[in-house]
């Protein structure tokens, strides 16, 4: 027997093995089963899967988001009345279809009705002619699925049968997710059919009577879940979820809205048999279920997109471990948070070993409800996301038919919601292969990006049955080929090489036309040409000419101009630096760029640093016997133009050394793509130490249009900036999107052409800025030579702005850890190449060859890439679309900022142990630099002496809006400083660091802080206090709002706490409310316990029959 037993053992699965260790090993907390509550005991409470979606209804009243439609088509000779009596039967034995949900008390309970009738109304479409009967029973399906449920009035439980013909029928049933699950649906489909079958041929129920109802398990739940069995989950899953990142940060089509919006669409599509079965051998090899190997290529899927190795999944189990639980219908299944570490790259077969153990551990703790994990981790609050995961993975088994007919075909329909950004869903074929569908927010994605994603997953899922032995950044995701740079038709080649060029030739064709404007000063390209021309020749004389560096320090005007085309023109290389610049850094880049000459103005001398070569002051100089005719040239296309210098990874900037051939493609793509007049005035709004200051230039001298200096305080964003744009009748602005955004609105009817970049660019500055003018998205490194790629963005554009495709000569490869290219959707790193690469980082060979590296995809002998460090993906019409950065590098304000520069100026501070420097998005404004500081022993921090310091050795833009305090940097396994963990700063955190609360202001604010300190037991509240700082979550919220309401008779939604959580906000919100007459003659709600989780965001979603788990 003993053998027999141990045979039956081994032949267990792994999950039944957990389960059964788990039951030998572990004292029995709980009775065998579960006992029947007492007739007596009153109104049985909810489960806390019921009070998670009886909150939830009260959140967002009248939704259909958590609607069960199952909708089943009968062909052949179907008796309606047998169908509602096998119905009604199927009522009587489940208490959960006759229940409703009402407030007793203050507390929300189950009220089971003694009987209820269901009628099954019969809707007759055979009249309809027959090609219009299928459309008008999918449009009705359509609607029943999304008709919401009163729960506190109506059972449940509906039918609709639609009649087609006399033996066709569709039979549409909707249960609220309340009482129902996966397993439940499954259990109605088979009572239904033998009860059916049973009363059609004239017998009695063939069902044996339930050993309990729903209600009974919610009392036993409450009972059983405390205590030490409360202690051993919680303590499981808070040891397993520590440090979990709070998002997977999938690249959308548009940004994420800030209150989470469940419109949803799915896409579906087939896994071949052979691929499911090499799944499955991969699983029996490590004693793992195809439910693991799939969701291990899932998470391999989530990890390329995110590029995040911390992948956390939901996936649905149906915590039926009890015999009795399992013919009842109601909502038992729980949703666990699966965890994987995706670090080191390591093969499929070991992923899925991986995910075998996490999976089984989670099994043996699957009883303790998500609710209460997210009540107990209390997960930082956020609306616009679920909390602890994004994603869902479902496997089921089989569909649940009713099988009524031989003859059965179940009709495909989109419920139009989705409850998480995407769930995965696998059904398993009676042929052996799977369909899959993805359920997506369309809020979030478009279809075409949904249909890469699925593409990718079936060739991924193809690799990792034929190659488990692989790593998983070896995985293949491209179904038919990679994804390769779509170019631009590539047109002429220019028909100038060297920079200066282009002003002689506008020089001889339009002499007198206005070359540059500032106030007071004006010159025509005639002029600018002899200008530059004689003093070009000056500093020929002063020893300039070709890969000869020249330092340029001067203010914003026509001079400065004039420089930089007499350094061309001589034949040397300009090198810019700021007036506004601290010594240290002007002292950096003299010697760094070996300039021997530095040009300026009288004024700006003693601003500069000890230089021991030549100062040439241009408004002392005398240039009137100077020869004003072009001068032959001395450089040649591959010469240097300028070297410009951005922020560096090691603690100084690094000089991008560009030469005149690879500026000049820039020059001609540009100007063929925005075609200006010569009439165009464009505006200079750049600095000069920034590349986009030439190409504001280029585009004059390509055009012959005319290029405004205006003085750096008019070009301040803001109304000034209006008024000068007006004034001075701009035709062409080129601006970071955080400038732009700072603009008030004007009409502007004489700005025909915005070209925004150096940012990712929001979709609302292309509405409010686009229309009625031409709005180019540009990007572009320095070492790319400007821009290197370009969208025209449309009007009625409705997705986040696409950086476009590369300029005409220029390459972009998407590529991944491995220098190969991905799929279409897949987030890779972008590298360029063809003409716009730069010559590298000048004295910098070592740095030089880590970013700059052979092109493996020309044909051109010598060939090199440029490593971006930015992550794109590319779409299918070719345009790319930003996603962020794969180093540390940031952008605030168009600048490229090496935080480790800004962190090497703060270890210079005899009171500072360690920093690190973080940039924050901050909404449409951009980003803002925060420094977290970790001081020395014994020594003090006073932000005002750290901020002082930097402007000492830093620009402006570079010193960080505000310096946190730390005793420690947070630290990953490996010893690295864990950015993601850094403690995130709000107004609000920032408000209540203070001695004392700020009291209510108004009688309003007096009640919220009164009503606030009650339910939360505070003796004091301030007007300041954030209520989930204060310890508040969403069961709690519910208290407040009732109580609210009630003293201030009004209806106040739920979701306003949510929006509004401080005292202030939620004061000024209830006067609104009160304002706009919602009054209210009862409280909207009532009070809960505390059984609260802290975010009311859904967590529950389609789930299954897991045993495929």
């Amino acid at each position: 027997m003993s053998q027999r037993v141990g045979e039956r053992i081994a032949n267990l699965s792994p999950e039944k093995r957990a389960l059964l260790e788990r039951r030998l090993l572990k004292p029995s907390v709980a009775p065998d089963r579960i006992p029947r509550r007492p007739a007596d005991s009153g109104p049985p409470p909810l489960s806390f899967a019921q009070q998670r979606l009886w909150f939830l209804e009260q959140l967002e009243p009248g939704n259909p988001f958590y609607n069960l439609p199952l909708a089943t088509r009968f062909r052949g000779l179907l008796w309606p009345s047998r169908l509602e009596e096998a119905l009604n039967e199927v009522v009587r034995r489940h208490e959960v279809l006759r229940t409703t949900f009402v407030l007793q008390d203050g507390e929300p309970t189950q009220r089971v009705a003694a009987h209820r009738a269901l009628t099954l109304p019969v809707v007759d479409l055979s009249e309809l002619p027959a090609e219009q009967r299928e459309a008008e029973a999918a449009r009705r399906t359509a609607i029943e699925a999304h008709r919401p449920f009163l729960l506190t009035e109506e059972p449940p439980l509906r039918a609709t049968l639609f009649r087609l013909a006399e033996d066709d029928h569709v039979l549409v049933l909707g249960m609220h997710h309340i009482v129902s699950d996966g397993w439940s649906m499954g259990v109605l489909a088979r009572e239904v059919s033998a009860l059916y079958a049973a009363f059609s041929a004239g017998q009695p129920s063939p069902l044996p009577e339930l050993p309990i109802q729903y209600a009974d398990f919610a009392v036993w739940q409450r009972d059983w879940l405390r205590g030490d069995v409360l202690r051993r989950h919680l303590s499981y899953w808070k040891q397993k979820l520590a440090g979990m990142p709070t998002l997977l940060d999938l690249p959308t089509d548009r940004p994420r809205p800030p209150v989470q919006v469940f419109r949803g669409a799915t896409y579906t599509f087939p896994i071949p048999p052979p691929t499911v079965e090499g799944l499955r051998a991969v699983g029996r090899e490590l004693n793992a279920t195809l439910f693991m190997s799939l969701l291990a290529a899932v998470e391999v899927l989530l990890q390329r997109y995110s590029r995040q190795t911390d992948v956390v999944v939901g996936a649905p189990i149906a915590n039926r471990t009890r015999v009795e639980t399992e013919g009842l219908i109601g909502f038992f299944v729980n949703t666990l948070v699966l965890r994987a570490d995706l670090s080191g790259d390591p093969t499929f077969r070991e992923l899925v070993a991986h995910v075998r153990d996490v999976t089984l551990e989670a099994f043996a703790h699957q009883e303790l409800p998500f609710d209460r994990l997210v009540e107990e981790l209390q997960p930082e609050r956020n609306l616009s996301h679920n909390p602890l995961f994004q994603v869902m993975f479902i496997l089921q088994n089989a569909q649940a038919n009713l099988e009524v007919s031989t003859r059965f075909a179940a009709p495909q329909f989109s419920a139009g919601t989705s409850k998480f950004d995407l769930t995965v869903c696998a059904m398993e074929t009676t042929d052996g292969g799977l369909l899959m569908a993805l359920e997506y927010n369309t809020s979030l994605f478009d279809a075409p990006t949904v249909v890469s994603l699925a593409e990718n997953l079936q060739a991924l899922l193809a690799s990792a049955a034929s190659h488990p032995e692989r790593r998983i950044s070896r995985l293949s995701l491209s179904p038919r080929g990679d994804a390769h740079d779509v170019p631009r038709d590539e047109g002429d080649a220019p028909d100038f090489d060297l920079l200066h060029q282009l002003c002689e030739r506008q020089a001889r064709l339009r002499p007198e036309a206005l070359a540059l404007e500032s106030p007071g000063r004006a010159l025509t390209y005639g002029q600018l040409n002899a200008q530059s021309n004689q003093l070009a020749r000056r500093l020929r004389a002063l020893g300039v000419g070709p890969e000869v560096p020249v330092s340029v320090c001067l203010e914003r005007s026509p001079d400065l101009v004039v420089v930089v085309l007499a350094i061309w023109k001589a034949g040397g290389v300009y090198v810019p630096m700021d007036p506004a610049h601290p010594q240290d850094r002007m002292t950096y880049v003299l010697e760094d760029s070996g300039a021997r000459l530095v040009v300026t103005e009288e004024a700006l001398c003693e601003r500069l640093p000890p230089f021991p070569g030549t100062r040439l002051t241009v408004d002392t100089l005398s240039l009137e016997h100077e020869d004003p005719s072009d001068l032959r040239p001395q450089a040649t296309p591959d010469n240097l133009a300028y070297v410009i210098y951005t922020s560096g990874s090691t603690g100084r900037p690094k000089g991008v050394a560009v030469a005149h051939r690879t500026v000049c493609n820039a020059a001609e793509a540009e100007q063929r793509l925005f075609d200006l007049p010569p009439s165009a005035r464009i505006l200079q709004f750049s600095a000069w130490t920034f590349d986009v200051s030439l190409f504001e230039l280029l585009m004059a001298l390509r055009s012959g249009g005319t290029l405004y200096l205006a003085p750096t305080k008019a070009l301040l964003p803001g109304a000034p900036l209006v008024e000068l744009l007006k004034e001075q009748r701009i035709h062409t602005v080129t601006l970071p999107p955080s400038s732009l955004a700072a603009l008030p609105w004007a009409e502007l009817p004489e700005l025909r052409m915005m070209v925004v970049g150096g940012e990712a660019c929001p979709l609302e500055l292309v509405t409010r800025w686009g229309r009625g003018r031409r709005l180019f998205n540009v990007y572009g490194p320095t070492e790319g030579s400007i821009w290197s790629t370009c969208k025209p963005c449309p009007e009625d554009l409705q997705v986040t702005p696409p950086i476009g495709r590369s300029l005409p000569r220029v390459r972009t490869y998407v590529l991944d850890a491995n220098l190969e290219p991905v799929p279409f959707g897949v987030p890779g790193e972008l590298y360029l190449g063809g003409a716009c690469v730069s010559r590298g980082y000048h004295r910098r060979p070592d740095l030089t060859g880590e970013r700059f590296l052979p092109d493996p995809f020309s044909t051109e002998p010598g060939a090199r890439m440029y490593r971006t460090g930015d992550v794109v993906r590319r779409q299918r019409e070719g345009d790319l679309c930003f996603v962020g950065r794969a180093d540390e590098m940031v952008k605030v304000r168009g600048y490229r900022i090496e935080p480790a520069e800004i962190e090497a100026a703060l270890l210079t501070r005899p009171e500072v142990q360690a920093a690190a420097v973080v940039a924050e998005r901050t909404g449409t404004d951009g980003a803002r630099l925060l420094a977290y500081v970790v001081p020395k022993e014994g020594q003090a921090l006073d932000p005002g002496n750290l901020r002082g310091a930097l402007r000492r050795s830093l620009p402006e833009y570079m010193v960080p809006a505000a310096f946190i305090p730390l005793e420690s940097l947070p630290r990953t396994s490996h010893g690295k400083l864990d950015r993601r963990a850094l403690p995130a700063v709000s107004r609000d955190a920032l408000a209540r660091a203070r001695a004392e609360p700020v009291a209510p202001r108004t009688a309003t604010e007096a009640l919220v802080a009164r009503v606030w300190g009650e339910v939360l037991e505070l003796q004091r509240v301030g007007v300041l206090d954030d209520f989930f700082d204060l310890g508040g979550h969403s069961l709690l919220a519910t208290r407040i709002v009732s109580r609210l309401s009630a003293a201030a008779e009004v209806e106040l939604p739920l979701r306003t706490l949510f929006e509004q959580p401080t005292v202030a906000a939620l004061a000024q919100a209830l006067d609104a409310t009160r304002d706009s007459g919602a009054k209210s003659t009862e409280p909207a709600l009532l009070p809960l316990d505390r059984q609260a989780r802290r975010i009311p965001i859904p967590a529950v979603g389609k789930d299954a029959a897991t045993s495929g788990v």
